[in-house]
């Protein structure tokens, strides 16, 4: 009699553990189902992103010219001491902090009022104008550099034409050869580029901003520059705290693509920045090293800027709870 009963309570036992190891399975993999989705997305940016920026790193502390069949040769910090004695890498620095202050009108003051001029238009007009402003910024920079050429051209120009028929100039201006112009247009057709793209972040911030503010301060007598003044802007601070932080650490990636199509970093290296200079330590004087040292310093100075910011941001960007 108890060995029936023991024959017929093992099976129901046997079952039992095998719904329960199948819950615990199922709870494991309920728990690791977001790490499976986010796999390839990691695996994918450990390839092309996270792998070439270690590769950076150990490169920096070697020389290599990247010929097939020579091997990089550890030098230690030699390629930190070259880049502070190199008179265009110092001199790209200058230019790097030219370019990254002169488009900050280009991406935040401009665009913030094209965004609130054209907010209070009619939705036809407003998405007229936004699209008038967006479209250079989908232009692609060969296309670009090849209309801004053509304009400020030496002796077929539309520019150099115009001012001489107007008499404010003499004779035509090689402008692309000229120090006191070349870095100067090249910050202009960036800053150009870069008004339609912020001008479209700026006109959807100020969509998340509630109407009943500015029908309370028209209410108490403030006008359009003092609802301007005290809840635009304190409720654009979002937006732009971020677009300051997209200017200063991408200004020179913007500008390198019209620098190597224009000016080639001249003349007299007048119009270079530290992309550029990275670039041509690695392709034209074939030395991987020294380019990826100054990829170093400045990922780490970056970086920096990056987390003061970020700081600054938390500080004082206010949010409309």
């Amino acid at each position: 009699m108890s060995q029936s009963l023991d024959n017929t309570i093992a099976p129901s036992l046997s079952g039992g553990t095998i719904i329960v190891r199948r819950r615990l399975s199922k709870k494991k993999l309920r728990r690791f189902k977001p790490y499976l989705y986010l796999l390839p997305a990691v695996a994918l940016l450990s390839i092309w992103m996270y792998r070439p920026l270690l590769y950076t790193f150990y490169l920096a502390f070697q020389k290599w010219s990247m010929v097939p069949g020579t091997s990089p040769v550890f030098v230690g910090f030699d390629n930190f001491e070259h880049l502070f004695h190199n008179k265009s890498f110092i001199d790209s620095i200058g230019n790097t902090i030219f370019y990254t202050v002169g488009l900050l009108p280009f991406s935040i003051l401009i665009p913030m009022i094209l965004a609130v001029v054209t907010d209070r238009m009619e939705s036809k007009s407003k998405n007229f104008y936004r699209a008038m402003f967006f479209i250079p910024m989908i232009l692609a920079p060969v296309s670009v550099s090849a209309i801004w050429r053509w304009l400020f051209h030496p002796s077929n120009g539309l520019v150099n034409y115009l001012l001489v028929k107007l008499h404010l100039i003499k004779e035509p201006i090689a402008y692309f050869s000229d120090p006191g112009f070349a870095k100067w247009i090249i910050l202009l057709i960036t800053g150009w580029k870069m008004i339609g793209f912020s001008t479209i972040m700026f006109s959807a911030a100020l969509t998340s901003i509630n109407r009943e503010y500015y029908e309370a301060a028209s209410q108490d007598g403030a006008g359009s520059f003092r609802q301007f003044v005290h809840i635009t802007i304190p409720l654009l601070s979002p937006m732009i705290i971020f677009m300051l932080t997209m200017s200063i650490l991408f200004s020179s990636q913007w500008t390198f693509a019209y620098i190597d199509m224009l000016t080639t970093g001249g003349p007299y290296g007048s119009s270079t920045n530290i992309y550029y200079e990275m670039y041509r330590f690695a392709f034209s004087s074939l030395n991987a090293g020294l380019s990826s040292a100054a990829a170093l310093l400045f990922f780490v100075v970056f970086g920096l800027i990056a987390l003061g910011l970020n700081m600054v941001s938390r500080k004082f960007a206010f949010y409309d709870n």
